[in-house]
């Protein structure tokens, strides 16, 4: 009996510890960025819908390899509480990134990042970086690269659900 206690006194500890240290969901970087059309999107965009921000630019190929599922993502949850914001790092220009998003149809609003600052703000160093926020504009999940979108979907579906 002597030997549990030390172990349970350990476990409850850092069980509270976890608990209090736990970064609770943050707001997502304020953020506030035309669309290809001219509309202003910000963070006031995301409230109440679940949300994929997408970092990208067209002659990034890991961008266009992502592409086609950021598409099929968009259009599975067409009707639904789901978004998705995908903003054009400025690697190329703006007619580079308007012509890939009419080209393609992108189902989803489409910004240009043309002073970097944005990604900046997001901490992006690599691309494509999508971050996954909640109904309440909180960041739940930051992914760099392309997400595994068989759990992404679930994530979706999880805070849809909420």
């Amino acid at each position: 009996m002597k030997k549990i206690f030390p172990i349970f006194a350990a476990v409850a500890i850092a069980a509270l510890l976890a608990f209090v240290l736990w970064p609770k969901n943050q707001p997502v970087t304020a953020f506030s960025l035309p669309d290809l059309q001219g509309r202003t999107i910000s963070n006031a965009d995301l409230q109440g819908k679940v949300t994929l921000i997408n970092f990208w630019y067209p002659s990034c190929p890991g961008c266009v390899s992502e592409m086609p599922k950021l598409i099929k993502t968009a259009q599975d949850y067409q009707g639904k509480d789901f978004q998705i914001i995908a903003i054009s790092l400025p690697y190329d220009p703006i007619e580079s990134v308007v012509n890939y998003a009419e080209e393609r149809k992108l189902p989803f609003a489409v910004m240009y990042d043309a002073d970097g600052k944005t990604g900046k703000a997001f901490g992006v160093q690599v691309a494509p970086t999508s971050f996954f926020v909640n109904k309440k504009g909180e960041l739940l999940k930051t992914f760099v690269g392309e997400p595994n979108f068989s759990d992404l979907y679930q994530e979706i579906d999880q805070e849809l659900a909420k």
